[in-house]
């Protein structure tokens, strides 16, 4: 049975459904306990109060995860509209103290966060010189998670988020320079990169002979090996050494959508965040534009 209305410690259920948002919004225990900066079993030990309290499983196990109960679906968008609101006033009192960092959460993947945000942090702080960036990596996740905004390739399919489109993202096929048809590619896990392998295969002909789990680390494959791979425009950009190979068929540009929760649309500091993620991927370059004057000499004498 639910705790009764008398005996319930609003302090606690509130603590309790912070930790339930976290689970929702994570897909996992383990993962909710890491955003929050504690451990899996008092994550497991709060949704378990929660269940005395509330009567019912707070959650279904899934294989892709925990699943929220149905029955609970209106209560935790109540409490995230609500905790929304709550940093938004927040962010208007703080308003009157610009003194004060406040902490704003931005996920998205690596290469976006260290070639496109990173170096822009210094046109955000004319502007709000008080925020404190907070870059949480984010590869190929859909939904929010714990982040106050994020970027995705992919919109969520549900749940209440202001979403807007950023831009294209273009990622293209580099290698050493004299690399040949034939000397060998490298690749993201299938993880990552399942859905290219095909045409990637066709092209090169062969499988990979290397797979990594970040672009930080094919960079290093492909300079010390040798190796030919598909690298964010942005990334490749600061490697001298990798030139573009055009015609490969394989160059992309992979659309990017900015999303947070429509509770924070009245947020002036998330706001400027956000116009300002948008300002810097407005006009990312295309492969050949990306490439240093001298890269592209040294391409354009190879033939």
């Amino acid at each position: 049975m639910p705790t009764s209305r008398s005996k319930l410690s609003y302090a606690r259920l509130f603590d309790d459904l912070r930790v339930l948002l976290a689970v929702h919004r994570c897909g996992s225990m383990t993962r909710a306990a890491e955003e929050l900066e504690t451990t899996t079993s008092t994550v497991s030990r709060q949704i378990s109060r929660l269940r005395g309290e509330l009567g019912i499983s707070p959650f279904v196990k899934s294989d892709g995860g925990w699943l929220l109960n149905p029955r609970l679906a209106s209560l935790i968008e109540a409490f995230e509209h609500a905790d929304g609101m709550i940093f938004s006033e927040l962010s208007r009192v703080s308003e009157g103290a610009p003194d004060e960092a406040r902490d704003i959460r931005i996920g998205a993947l690596p290469s976006i966060i260290s070639h496109v945000l990173i170096p822009g942090v210094p046109e955000l702080w004319q502007e709000r010189a008080h925020l404190r960036p907070v870059f949480e990596n984010r590869v190929y996740e859909i939904g929010l998670g714990m982040s106050d905004v994020a970027l995705v390739f992919n919109l969520p399919e549900s749940g209440r988020l202001k979403t807007r489109r950023c831009g294209a993202f273009p990622f293209a096929l580099y290698a050493p320079r004299g690399w040949q048809h034939g000397d060998g590619w490298a690749s993201l896990t299938d993880r990552y990169a399942a859905q290219y392998a095909e045409a990637r295969g066709a092209y090169f002909g062969c499988d990979a002979i290397l797979k990594a789990d970040s672009f930080a680390q094919l960079v290093p494959a492909m300079h010390s090996l040798g190796l030919a791979a598909v690298l964010p425009s942005v990334m490749a950009a600061d490697e001298p050494d990798l030139v573009h190979m055009p015609d490969s068929g394989l160059d992309v540009g992979r659309d990017v959508y900015l999303i947070y929760h429509e509770s924070r649309s009245d947020d002036a500091d998330l706001r400027a965040v956000v116009d300002w993620i948008c300002r810097r991927l407005a006009d990312l370059p295309s492969p050949a534009e990306a490439l240093p004057d001298m890269q592209r000499r040294l391409y354009t004498i190879q033939g």
